[in-house]
């Protein structure tokens, strides 16, 4: 799922940038105007490109982190509302500045580049923070992050600086060339941070892939492997200290049990702790970075065991909802008062919402029925949700 997700991210960065080397060559040509109409074009050019990096955050996958921002990007038809309401205002104000310009003057050249260059700021920046949050969750150098969010804040800048030159000529006219000059640098910058982006995301895709091919490899070379996972038991020691317990079947028809401790929350324990209370309410889970969640709790599983398991062993599959393939009864959720409490777990009960519309009915007194509105719901109520699946 989120290797077509990230393809559609592509093609639309990928037309941005046809789009943003067009208003470059258009600058370089036109160094020499300072006219109100090309200000207005300028603008204009510019809020058809702000427009389809907005459209493109939403197929950006892997978020792993919730909040309000991220949670109506992934709403595809309320985020594109927001965008082309955002979008058909800034039209509308450029239109109405040119019309009025005799009446406004200078002023209209303020209000245009000042209200379109915070849009363009907005944008960039968004963006810079959804590709960080894609790519957090996973073991990355920090200088591939760091380069992106730096390249991200200087192309910020030259929205700014550049269109002020046009704007104020006699102050600014000779520093144009040098505006122009630090926008193209910075354009590249850019562009490389993409390039990296997408490199990461092709490097983790390719990492999921390995790890199958590599348990199967080691499974079909070894003598005794897992043939089957037989059950699941997941607790705390205490608020900080949780343990997973995971007995396996072995080929030899021997039973082995592995025993995972943790002295803090990771998110590949909280997936585990998802999928088990979910197998216990009968419930199957679907989501855009759903694949993302099952390698990073095969990862977690076999980076500590001695015995390795394949998402075939773990998951089932029904037409892209998964679920744990082990029978409900033998999946054991202890200290649940401590789970419940846990805020990063609600999170991603958040993250996880559509997936309960079938519990609606039986802990909601609202008669709403559109999908939209229970979904609401229970996001309001994570944790009257989380009571009502942890009641088993």
């Amino acid at each position: 799922m989120f290797l077509k997700e990230s393809n559609v991210a592509l093609l639309l960065i990928a037309l941005t940038f046809f789009h943003r080397t067009f208003i470059s060559a258009n600058k370089l040509f036109e160094i020499q105007d300072f006219s109100l109409d090309y200000v207005v074009v300028d603008r204009m050019i510019s809020s058809i490109s702000n427009l389809i990096f907005l459209l493109c955050i939403s197929y950006f996958p892997l978020l792993n982190e919730e909040n309000k921002i991220t949670r109506l990007i992934k709403q595809r038809e309320k985020w594109y509302s927001v965008v082309f309401i955002l979008f058909i205002f800034v039209i509308s104000l450029f239109t109405f500045l040119d019309k009025f310009y005799e009446s406004f003057g200078l002023i209209s050249r303020i209000i245009i580049v000042v209200s379109d260059a915070l849009v363009s700021i907005f944008c960039i920046l968004l963006l810079g923070y959804i590709m960080k949050l894609s790519l957090s969750g996973f073991k990355l150098s920090s200088v591939v992050l760091k380069f992106i969010m730096f390249s991200f804040i200087l192309f910020s800048t030259t929205q700014i600086i550049l269109p002020l030159s046009k704007v104020l000529p006699e102050l600014l006219y000779h520093l144009y060339p040098i505006f122009l000059a630090l926008f193209l640098v910075f354009y590249f910058g850019f562009v490389i941070s993409f390039f990296l982006y997408f490199l990461s995301l092709e490097y983790l895709i390719s990492a999921i892939q390995v790890q199958e091919d590599n348990v199967n490899f080691q499974n079909e070379k070894s003598e005794i492997h897992v043939i089957s996972i037989k059950s699941i038991e997941i607790g705390f020691q205490n608020k900080l200290n949780s343990y997973l317990k995971v007995q396996l079947e072995l080929s030899n028809l021997e039973i082995e049990t592995v025993t995972i401790n943790n002295n803090k929350i990771l998110h590949p324990f909280l997936y585990w702790i998802l999928f088990s209370i979910s197998k216990r309410n009968n419930i199957s889970l679907f989501n855009n970075d759903i694949s993302v969640a099952k390698f990073r709790m095969i990862e977690y599983f076999n980076r500590y065991s001695t015995y390795k398991i394949t998402q075939e062993l773990l998951f089932s599959n029904d037409n892209g909802e998964y679920s744990l393939l082990i029978n409900s009864d033998n999946i054991i959720i202890n200290d649940k008062d401590i789970i419940g409490s846990k805020k990063s777990f609600s999170e991603i009960v958040i993250k996880y919402a559509e997936c309960y519309i079938s519990k609606y009915d039986a802990i909601s007194n609202n008669n709403s029925k559109l999908k939209s509105e229970k979904i609401k719901f229970f996001k309001e109520n994570t944790m009257l949700l989380i009571e009502n699946l942890l009641k088993f």
